[in-house]
């Protein structure tokens, strides 16, 4: 339904020939032909509804958030819409969601449909290897993409061509490796294993590969090296006393869990591994685990194979500033079941969708083109703003005097910045512990930024 526009420009034109012609009066006889002054293009909302597509995918690491994403991006939706009287005078359309099943899909035809469908920007939510065959269609439909997911430098590898038009909102591998090769130097080797040492245990995909060799270009040139590496099958650790033993063949001062909620029978196995016949550590092995393994194993069933006090020397993360109460209160209102599955990347879901929105008044423009140049704008400009309707008040405002103004959106991720790349280059994460019964606890936002 279109909502009554308001009028932005106001009698620019007539202002302008009345002065010409004021001009004109003012010569005498034999002046020659007066010049018209030149005319600057008047500053105007285009008339031109903005329209999204969404992908995301129940399979694979990205099984976990796809509800918590999902739901956040029509919240969004509503809150522009139904809150704020949407954008140019018209509701923003977010079109039906395409949820992949499996990998390998082929996303053409469905990029092909949003398109057609008028979506100028497409936000995704799947994983690197389909992101990248996805690609060459992205760029032929002139869509701008937020990617609230991936972190694996593949995706920007010197033969994925995205045209400028892709930007990623998740921390990165490289900042990733960079801080957690930075725990391993700092270690003292009075507790665990030789400083800088780092044993790899990860889901054998694109983006797990991404950050080990992220690791080894930190670690390598600082006298740091990995250890051991180990790859498995999404969510099947297989043979999980082997996998123990190889860690244990050389301790490391880090271990990176690069998986699922499978983590947790490993640090068990791990654990036991390690106790003496006093039932005491011999060793700490600190860990740092994945967003997928960052969760609440008191309320899993899997809580009962639990060793107490296996996970207290475990750390996860989630992309995203803390949890504010106004967030947290509009996802249980969707669904209460998220105070045991989480609200991993819902923060990135919202914001994108509002990023796109700011990012369309920035522009006074729908295209795709346009979209991605603006996005990384709306997030640096001078006037700092922490909703759509208080970022788009500030842009509105200056348009009425035909004048610009540029905002510094701080959504629900927190602060966050774009880089060279159009990826995450500062931002926010939140860090997690576990108790001795395996409850999560902790979520205390930390600041990132990438190196350089």
């Amino acid at each position: 339904m279109a909502i009554t526009r308001r009028a932005l420009v106001r009698g620019l034109g007539a202002g302008i020939l009345g002065a010409g012609a004021l001009t004109g009066c003012g010569r005498g006889r034999g002046a020659g032909p007066t010049q018209p002054p030149p005319t600057a293009q008047a500053l105007e909302e285009p008339d031109t509804p903005l329209a999204i597509g969404q992908i995301g995918a129940t399979y694979g690491r990205m099984a976990a958030f796809e509800e918590a994403i999902s739901v956040s991006l029509e919240e969004a939706r509503i809150d522009v819409n139904a809150r704020w009287d949407g954008l140019f005078g018209h509701e923003v359309t977010l079109l039906d969601r395409h949820v992949m099943q499996e990998p390998g899909e082929d996303l053409t035809g469905v990029i092909e449909e949003l398109a057609g469908a008028g979506a100028t920007c497409l936000i995704t939510s799947i994983d690197e290897e389909s992101l990248i065959a996805a690609m060459p269609a992205i760029v032929e439909a002139g869509l701008a993409v937020i990617d609230v997911f991936t972190s694996g430098m593949s995706v920007r590898a010197a033969e994925v061509q995205t045209a400028n038009l892709l930007m990623r909102l998740a921390p990165d591998d490289r900042i990733l490796a960079a801080q957690y090769s930075q725990i391993a130097l700092g270690t003292d080797s009075a507790d665990g294993g030789t400083p800088g040492t780092v044993a790899f245990l990860s889901e054998d995909t694109a983006q797990g590969r991404s950050l080990l060799q992220e690791l080894e270009l930190y670690l390598n040139p600082r006298s740091g090296r990995i250890v051991s590496e180990q790859f498995y099958p999404v969510g099947d650790l297989g043979d999980i006393g082997a996998r123990v033993k190889a860690v244990l063949k050389e301790p490391p001062a880090l271990l990176v869990l690069n998986g699922g909620q499978e983590s947790a029978p490993f640090l068990s196995a791990l654990y036991a591994a390690t106790l003496d016949e006093d039932g005491r550590p011999t060793i700490q092995i600190p860990a740092r685990l994945s967003p997928a393994a960052t969760v609440d194993y008191s309320q899993l069933p899997v809580a009962e194979e639990l060793l107490p006090e296996c996970l207290t020397s475990a750390t996860g993360y989630q992309p995203g500033g803390e949890i504010t109460d106004e967030h947290e209160a509009m996802m249980l209102n969707r669904s209460s079941d998220f105070l045991r599955t989480g609200f991993a990347y819902s923060q990135q879901g919202y914001d994108a969708f509002t990023m796109a929105c700011l990012a369309a008044q920035h522009a006074l423009s729908v295209t795709g083109t346009a979209l991605a140049a603006a996005v990384p704008a709306i997030l640096t400009g001078s006037e700092a703003c922490t909703d759509y309707e208080t970022c788009r008040r500030v842009m509105r405002t200056a348009l009425e005097t035909q004048d610009r103004a540029t905002v510094a959106y701080e959504g629900r991720m927190g602060k966050l910045e774009l880089g060279p790349l159009s990826d995450a280059r500062i931002g926010e994460l939140r860090e997690y512990s576990w108790s001795a019964a395996h409850a999560l606890e902790g979520g205390a936002a930390t600041s990132f930024e990438a190196a350089g």
